[in-house]
């Protein structure tokens, strides 16, 4: 259904004389189709916000069958209403808070659809109420009042190309309103012959700043079959990123903490640090890859009679992310991070994902991944048997954005 109504808003928009315009007491301005109309309430069908059920109270006005959705209008309290707007390229107006411009993304809380996160090739022109602070490529970060128009961005009236543009944050302050997140879930229950249960969770947390990014990632995977634990293992992973200029961008902090008892790994520490540079940083596709020295600390659950159970190591560590724009609601991400230790300690481990966010609505992905994690050598337990080099699992699941 969702599809269906995407490629019905996306005609309304080729055939300008069929979409209808609704704009609200606040005047946001949505561009799209009513579907149907009673004396207490108007359900409209956005391209950006779907299907939308506003109480007729909060309707000002809808223009039937506008001429052309992409028009010269404004609204009327732009910049001086105190809030800031945002213009789709649909023609639809947003009026709320910018959150964020990073990566190619843009956070902003609607006062009618609340928070989202937009891609900024979508977005036509940015006007802020208060000063915020921009990076751009070779300067330093300035603070004033923001305006996006097409491809030039403007800061207190000085003109920067938008290509150059690295962010835009209200800079550092505290306080949970500057921290972006997501949460995916997936849970897999079998009765009969067999009855197992498969739950797997993952979790990331961002706090940004124009050219910084603090980035705190989750990982769980926990399955029972037949009442017996059968997959049990944790990672958290913490990352700093500091934007230099376009491409490059040093990490001075870099940390994961991984427990898997089945694999005898009572726990797996790395730190590390270094930098990196992002090969495509472009609207629809990102490439980077971050590399630097590191040190792991692993404690095995059991081991053989006269073996070590612990091994300390220095070694390197190698990151790479891609994601790309599939369709205007599908994306695809591969990252990859490895760390090349001792042999004792090892030799070699990583983890590999492959995913595919398909956009249900606004807030809410399903989420497919392919996820592999790998150890060259692993420690034989005290039985003398040896767990098997490699997991490979396929999770689905719901990925809620907050």
């Amino acid at each position: 259904m969702r599809l269906a109504c995407g490629f019905s808003a996306l005609l309304l928009l080729v055939d300008g004389v069929r979409a209808d315009v609704l704009i609200g007491t606040n005047d946001e301005r949505f561009v799209g189709q009513v579907i149907e109309e009673s004396e207490n309430s108007v359900i409209f069908e956005s391209d950006l916000g779907g299907r939308l059920t506003i109480p007729r109270p909060r309707v000002r006005e809808i223009q039937r069958h506008s001429p052309s959705p992409v028009s010269v209008w404004k609204p009327p309290g732009l910049g001086h209403d105190g809030y800031d707007w945002m213009q789709l390229k649909s023609g639809e107006w947003l009026r709320g808070w910018l959150q964020y411009v990073q990566n190619k993304k843009v956070g902003f809380d609607s006062d009618e659809l609340e928070e989202l996160t937009l891609k900024l090739k979508n977005v036509r022109s940015l006007y802020t109420v208060k000063p915020m602070y921009a990076k751009f490529d070779n300067h330093e970060p300035v603070h004033g009042l923001i305006t996006l128009s097409n491809e030039v961005v403007y800061v207190d009236e000085v003109g920067r190309a938008r290509a150059d543009l690295i962010g835009i944050t209200p800079s550092g302050q505290a306080g949970l309103p500057h921290w972006t997140g997501r949460f995916v879930a997936g849970l897999n229950l079998r009765a009969g012959n067999t009855e197992s249960a498969d739950l797997n969770v993952r979790g990331e947390l961002a706090r940004r700043t124009p050219n910084t990014l603090f980035n705190l990632k989750y990982i769980g995977n926990f399955a029972e079959v037949n009442g017996t634990e059968d997959e049990n293992d944790q990672r958290v992973n913490a990352v700093f990123d500091v934007r230099l200029d376009r491409h490059w961008f040093v990490r001075p902090l870099q940390g994961e903490i991984f427990f898997d008892p089945l694999a005898n790994i009572a726990y797996r520490a790395t730190v590390g640090l270094g930098g990196g540079y992002y090969f495509i940083d472009q609207d629809d596709r990102i490439w980077w890859i971050a590399t630097g020295p590191g040190f792991q600390s692993t404690r095995f659950d059991n081991v053989e009679p006269g073996e070590s159970g612990h091994a300390s190591t220095p070694g390197g560590l190698l990151e790479s992310y891609f994601k790309t724009d599939l369709t205007k609601r599908v994306d695809l991400i591969l990252s990859y991070q490895g760390f090349a230790m001792s042999k004792a300690a090892g030799l070699y481990t990583h983890h590999a994902l492959l995913e595919l966010q398909f956009e249900i609505k606004r807030h809410l992905d399903l989420d497919v991944a392919l996820v592999w994690d790998y150890l060259h050598y692993p420690q034989p337990e005290a039985d003398g048997s040896t767990p098997k080099r490699g997991d490979l699992r396929l999770t689905l699941g719901l990925d809620v954005w907050f």
